[in-house]
């Protein structure tokens, strides 16, 4: 009888059993491998965008705080963040249906924040207009712009998330 190519040789049953099963050791190893470096892959292309700062205001840690809250709101709730620390000031930025957009002016003057529809619906009325002018203008006039910018993001998040604990019927004081 011709053995498979790709049976494992051995000297003893025992033997032929310990290779094939480091073999599926190393294949299962490979895949593994493979899964987790193209999940990195893809979360990195997925935050491009999420933090323009070409100022450099921002410090690198900063910047891995603000891409980790952004993982977290797309996966808690589906919402793409982008933050602009500078440059042009946007023009009419209308969110789209999933991005919340968080624009600080470096004049401390015209900062502002445009929510997505649905979650600026579960946030209080003129919420968004509070967070960049009472958080990101007033702690640039401070001299606090990196400290506005994460209290900002913050309470943000923290505002969602008591939003969807009243959503689904938590109380929380």
């Amino acid at each position: 009888m011709k053995r498979l190519f790709f049976a494992p040789r051995g000297r003893s049953p025992w033997e032929r059993l310990l290779r094939g099963a480091l073999l599926g050791a190393v294949f299962a190893l490979v895949l593994v491998a493979y899964r987790k470096h193209f999940d990195a892959v893809i979360e990195k292309a997925q935050a491009t965008g999420t933090v323009a700062d070409p100022g450099h205001a921002l410090s690198r840690d900063d910047r891995v705080t603000i891409l980790e809250l952004a993982q977290a709101l797309r996966g808690r709730f589906g919402l793409e963040l982008r933050v602009r620390v500078g440059g042009e000031p946007p023009g009419d930025v209308a969110a789209g249906p999933k991005t919340a957009f968080f624009y600080v002016d470096p004049a401390c003057r015209a900062s502002r924040v445009v929510l997505a529809p649905l979650a600026a619906s579960a946030l209080p009325a003129g919420f968004s207009e509070d967070l960049g002018r009472e958080h990101l203008d007033a702690n640039c006039r401070q001299g606090r712009l990196r400290e506005g910018v994460l209290a900002a993001l913050g309470l943000f998040v923290d505002s969602l998330d008591a939003a969807a604990g009243r959503g689904k019927g938590e109380h929380r004081p």
